[in-house]
């Protein structure tokens, strides 16, 4: 007969419960609620299986049904509140992870036919830190009992040959969402910690299931947080199918730190990764096949704040913490990507844009260029990814390895602002150069070889060298060819050459103490590896200086540059060069230096007749203009003969003069302190004048700079410059400075400014800009004159204060 039955209860101190059903032969329908019950009642029987606690509150309303032999549950509503996983055995019970509330509604669980459906399944504010210790365990990998007594539980045994397989559940979730998540990963197995959070975690799924074909529409969304970066922002929508796996939708990442992530692929490269932020926005589809995964990737993607130094091992020059790439900004526009089993890779970039960039590059002591070496070779990465990343990535790697060559096809190119700071290490001693304001365009290239010649991109490159130089490179390459097929032209203008010193030093054993040069050369690389190429070298006024003790060379350099220059100071060297590049013998380096060397062997200095009658006579005397000690104002007999100079250079506009500042540390050291006191005397003069009310319209800028400090305002002004001076001065008991007399003021003064080998060089550096300039003011061109190095002389009883001049037609 039908039976009806309900009831209520209390279970624990104020959970109520509510029953009721009916049942006739052999079917019975049970319907049940229950509100904020305690998970804790439940804590001894999950003590047997899961070590740390966990406590909240659930509330449901259920019905099961059962009619044999089918029996379901039907699930109303389900929450489960305030939900925390937390360490017993820490004496505050550390939270380990916590959900604000998991709610599903609308259910069905169908045991017979082993079917799980939910309308609507929502957690908020999940919230969970995991750690990967140094024994590359995960945390909660400790939190499971296996047997129920803490553990190792007995192996399973093997499944008879004849026994049943189990069909798998299927389940379906009309709507998933995952709303306010908080993941914190610490991996503590690398060489360096990896630590970040992913922060507003949000997941949206309709329809999923195992089964679901066509792909489940999945959005999910997150801000990635660590310590030192803004926020990376990720938003995922699209689809997934499960079996066989497959992912395809937008996707959207914005400042993602790269370089949070380096210890899992760091180990295989040769620098170290400070920073770089990369973001994508486009879309994705990735397939698992029978012969291995396809991937196609379309969109535009950025690497940022792009920050990388040389790893230092002490090897090769190495150093540690040196700068090595920088960038502002890498844009790729239009990206393809596709990557199928068996077929060629194939790349794409529309248009590449490269901003604000810096790349130290290093020749080494035994030749070699560090940019040769930025990945290490046979050097496995450390694995430690997430297995479906790293599975996936893997199978892709070996299908590329396995199939053919990739093609890739690169749109224009720009580059902006670029700077190029060069190392030359091989060379002693060591050379260096800046390349600055580098801008210009690459056209389209491809490593796909037509049916004719090889596609070569125009390349367009300016700058500035050594910041005087001006700089340019046209003409065309494939830097994807195989073989290299290059036709390019160079040009540089007007490069100062005392800084290639080095250089000279090395090959020649004289440095170069001035000179410009411009290059033209000209290089056509073949398919075939067959090179022709031409340099035209323009040296102007180059000037070598003595030889240098225990130089690996010393060439006869004077007899070379008077056969080399022409009637006005110039050598003009071409250098054809041709060769196959195929040859193992052939190196361009080593033929050009020995093509030069063949030529300008001897390209270095020659002493330059002094033409003594172009000064109207006397001119012996009129090489040196003589500077009071310690000065370096220009006096009225310097000018004098300064002016007849001008004379002589004026009617003879081939002659080119250069000016060398001297000092002399021995016999200007009292000099140049004096001079330095007077320099302050009339600073402090200046500054009252400045500060008087009257100032604007009683003084001009010209009048102020030519002010001077008489006999009578000396001892004011002194006592200005003594009270403003920070150097140890007489006290009394309560520490006051005391009044003291002036000659006691000025030798203290005098005995506190510093004199050195640096003042002696910037005086003498003084001393031949303060000449040149007045040359320069009477209208003498200032592509004739030149300001040689700066010449601190030692102890020398025959010397006096100058600046030297010399003479040489161009």
């Amino acid at each position: 007969n039908p039976v009806q039955f309900q009831g209520q209860a209390t279970v624990g101190t104020d959970a109520p419960l509510k029953f009721s059903g009916s049942g006739a032969d052999l079917a019975a329908t049970v319907q049940l609620s229950v509100a904020g019950l305690p998970l804790g009642v439940a804590a001894p029987y999950l003590a047997q299986f899961l070590q740390p606690s966990l406590r909240g509150k659930l509330s449901a309303d259920l019905e099961f049904g059962w009619k044999a032999p089918d029996a379901q549950l039907l699930v109303e509503s389900l929450v489960l509140s305030d939900l925390v996983l937390a360490d017993a055995t820490a004496p505050a019970k550390e939270e380990l992870a916590s959900i604000k509330r998991v709610s599903l509604s609308k259910g069905r669980i169908d045991l017979a036919r082993q079917t799980v459906a939910f309308g609507k399944l929502g957690i908020e504010q999940p919230k969970v830190a995991l750690l990967r210790g140094a024994d590359r365990r995960f945390m909660f990998e400790s939190w499971i009992n296996a047997n129920g007594h803490g553990k190792a539980a007995n192996p399973k045994p093997a499944v008879a040959q004849n026994a049943q397989v189990t069909a798998p559940w299927s389940v379906v979730v009309s709507d998933f969402v995952l709303d306010g998540g908080t993941i914190g990963f610490e991996d503590q197995a690398l060489s360096k910690t990896v630590a970040f959070e992913l922060r507003a975690l949000k997941l949206q799924a309709r329809d999923a299931s195992r089964e679901g074909k066509g792909g489940v529409p999945l959005q999910v969304s997150a801000r990635l947080h660590s310590a030192r970066n803004e926020p990376g922002l990720l938003d995922c929508r699209g689809s997934v199918q499960l079996a066989p796996l497959l992912v395809q939708g937008n996707v959207t990442l914005t400042q993602i730190p790269v370089h949070l992530f380096e210890p899992y692929f760091g180990g295989g490269l040769n620098i170290e990764l400070l920073r770089a932020d990369a973001s994508f926005k486009g879309e994705l589809r990735y397939a698992d096949g029978a012969t291995g995964p396809t991937v196609k990737l379309t969109g535009d993607s950025a690497l940022e704040e792009f920050r990388a130094n040389t790893l230092g091992s002490g090897a090769a020059g190495l150093q540690l913490a040196e700068e090595l790439l920088t960038w502002k900004a890498l844009s790729l526009r239009g990206i393809d990507l596709a990557l199928m089993p068996g077929a060629a890779t194939v790349l794409s970039v529309k248009e590449t844009a490269l901003s604000d960039f810096f790349a130290h590059v290093i020749v080494f002591p035994d030749g070699r260029i560090n940019l040769q070496n930025l990945v290490k070779p046979d050097n496995p990465t450390e694995v430690a990814a997430p297995a479906v990343a790293a599975s996936a990535a893997a199978a892709a790697t070996r299908s590329v390895a396995a199939g053919p060559a990739p093609v890739i096809n690169i749109g224009p190119v720009s580059l902006i602002n670029g700077k190029v700071f060069f190392s030359d290490r091989f060379v002693t001693p060591n050379y260096f150069a800046n390349l600055r304001e580098l801008g210009g365009k690459l056209s389209a290239f491809s490593s796909q070889a037509g049916p004719g010649p090889t596609q070569l991109a125009a390349v367009e490159l300016r700058g500035r060298a050594e910041g005087t130089a001006a700089l340019e490179i046209l003409g065309k390459l494939n830097p994807l060819a195989k073989p290299l097929a290059l036709d390019i032209k160079g040009i540089v203008r007007d490069l100062e050459l005392a800084p290639l010193s080095p250089y000279s030093i090395k090959f020649a054993g004289h440095g170069i103490e001035r000179g410009k040069l411009s290059v033209d050369v000209a290089y056509l690389v073949l398919p075939d590896g067959q090179l022709t190429a031409s340099n035209k070298l323009v040296l102007n006024q180059l000037t070598f200086g003595d030889k240098v003790d225990g130089a690996p060379a010393s060439l006869p350099v004077k007899l070379a540059v008077a056969l080399l220059a022409d009637r006005n100071g110039v050598i003009d060297i071409n250098l054809p060069i041709s060769g196959s590049l195929n040859d193992p013998q052939f190196s361009l380096g080593p033929i050009i230096f020995k093509v030069i060397v063949n030529l300008v062997v001897k390209a270095i200095t020659a002493p330059f007749s002094l033409l003594a009658s172009a000064f109207g006579g006397g001119g012996d005397e009129l090489g040196m203009v003589a500077f009071a000690p310690g000065s370096a104002v220009l006096q009225q007999e310097g000018k004098a003969g300064l002016d007849k100079v001008v004379k002589a250079l004026t009617d003879r506009p081939a002659l080119k003069m250069t000016v060398v500042g001297t000092a002399s540390l021995d016999a200007e050291r009292e000099a140049f302190k004096q001079e330095r006191l007077r320099a302050l005397l009339l600073v402090e003069k200046r500054r009252g004048l400045v500060s008087a009310s009257s100032v604007a319209t009683a003084n001009t800028a010209g009048a102020l700079n030519a002010v001077s400090v008489s006999d009578a305002e000396k001892p004011a002004l002194l006592i200005e410059v003594y009270k403003r001076a920070d150097i140890s001065k007489p006290r009394n008991l309560a520490g006051i400075a005391t009044d003291i007399p002036d000659s006691e003021m000025e030798q203290l003064l005098l005995a506190n400014i510093p004199v050195s080998e640096d003042a002696m060089r910037e005086l003498a550096l003084q001393r031949g800009v303060v000449v040149k300039d007045y040359l320069a003011s009477r209208q003498l061109p200032v592509e004739r004159l030149f300001l040689g190095a700066a010449k601190p002389v030692a102890s020398d009883p025959k010397w006096t204060e100058s600046a030297e001049l010399t003479l040489a037609s161009n």
